[in-house]
């Protein structure tokens, strides 16, 4: 069980960080996850209709996290005996999340029942509705993604150790009482899921791009753009909370001795995974803005709204820091360090603005505090993207 939220059973992400099925779904299940994604993206349609929400978001949004909670009890299996599977990182021995191998029937298990519980979190959360529909859109290309090739055969996972499966599925999963712990709890995992799919669709783009097949690029630009924007606004949701309840309920779990030492965003794999695939990106893609978009409108626009989407996260990383820790330090940083958790935030994005800079449409022509930018995106100087992630509140 996770040390955040014990009540909340352990979550089994791919430990090869592909979020779709290398083996095939029954007919049933795939029929399931293509109407589960459809009523999703009509929720996400009704949010944002120029005429305003039919009725409240509320209930937009009830009548297909019902749907989702549906499929999830019958996606459901017996539960995987974890105790040997260690966790890779103290974050996710935090978060209750283990990795193994995983054919596609268990995938769209654990991935029907992390989305699952997301969106039922969601009818109780207080989102504007940009980041509602961001995170529907997210959600429904994740779920209408997860068959991955109808054409692979069923040879079985492979690599790795496998989780072993224990008891019955009972009712399905568990969904617990909603508090701002457990939406801290789940909609993290949703944001591990939504980091995996952008990281596996800007490698894609990366070798595109690499390759010179300028349709499968775009292709995969615009679904890591969608992911992108996804976890942002899983991250405000998981942040849905006044700065007085996450002091007292939410950031004592992550210190001593409530764990064994303090929690850092910077060793979260997930989006360190979707942090190298940046890298790869823009080391591939790298010709500037107005030479792209003489030569290649559409694929420079295209580049511009991936690499904005990842300016506007960490954006939004710094509001979420100030309104949660406010301006007290980061839960790693030590009293004689300079700043705090907004500070470095803010440090990070001015780096990761000045790389993007020609890059962008509309790049920011910034200097960073520090005087190594490189040094503060967590990069070495030779100009590469960020090896690491900022920091949580």
């Amino acid at each position: 069980m996770g040390a955040g939220c014990p009540e909340i059973g352990v979550v089994v992400l791919p430990e090869d960080g592909l979020v779709h099925s290398r083996t095939p779904l029954d007919g049933s299940l795939r029929a399931g996850l293509t109407a589960v994604a459809d009523a999703l993206a009509q929720a996400r349609l009704a949010l944002l209709s120029p005429a305003g929400v039919p009725g409240s978001a509320v209930e937009v949004i009830g009548g297909a996290a019902d749907q989702v909670c549906e499929l999830a009890r019958r996606a459901a299996l017996p539960p995987l005996d974890v105790s040997g599977l260690a966790p890779i990182v103290p974050n996710h021995d935090y978060f209750g999340v283990r990795t193994a191998r995983l054919d596609g029937r268990r995938l769209a298990a654990e991935v029907t029942t992390i989305a699952a519980r997301a969106l039922d979190d969601l009818r109780h959360a207080r989102l504007e509705v940009n980041d509602l529909a961001a995170e529907l859109l997210a959600i429904s290309d994740l779920l209408s993604g997860l068959p991955g090739d109808a054409s692979a055969r069923a040879t079985g996972p492979s690599g790795g150790a496998r989780a072993r499966v224990q008891g019955l599925p009972g009712d399905g999963p568990y969904f617990p009482v909603p508090t701002e712990l457990t939406r801290w709890i789940v909609v993290h995992h949703l944001y591990f899921l939504l980091n995996l799919r952008a990281a596996g669709a800007v490698s894609r783009a990366a070798g595109a791009a690499r390759d010179g097949d300028r349709a499968a690029t775009l292709a995969a630009l615009r679904e890591a753009t969608v992911h992108a924007r996804g976890f942002t606004a899983a991250m405000v949701h998981s942040g849905d909370m006044s700065e007085a309840c996450y002091e007292a309920t939410v950031r004592p779990t992550m210190r001593p001795p409530a764990v064994d030492m303090e929690l850092t965003g910077r060793t979260q794999p997930e989006h360190r995974s979707y942090r190298r695939a940046m890298a790869r990106l823009v080391e591939e893609l790298s010709e500037p803005y107005a030479a792209l978009a003489t030569r290649d409108p559409e694929l420079a626009l295209a580049r511009d709204a991936l690499l904005e989407a990842d300016l506007i996260d960490i954006e939004r990383h710094v509001l979420v820091a100030a309104a949660l820790v406010g301006d007290d330090r980061s839960i790693i940083q030590g009293e004689a360090t300079e700043g705090n958790a907004v500070s470095m935030l803010r440090t990070m994005r001015h780096a990761r603005a000045d790389r993007y800079r020609l890059l962008m449409r509309y790049g920011d022509d910034v200097t960073a505090a520090l005087p190594s930018p490189a040094a503060a995106e967590g990069r070495p100087p030779d100009g590469r993207l960020a090896r690491t992630t900022p920091d949580g509140p």
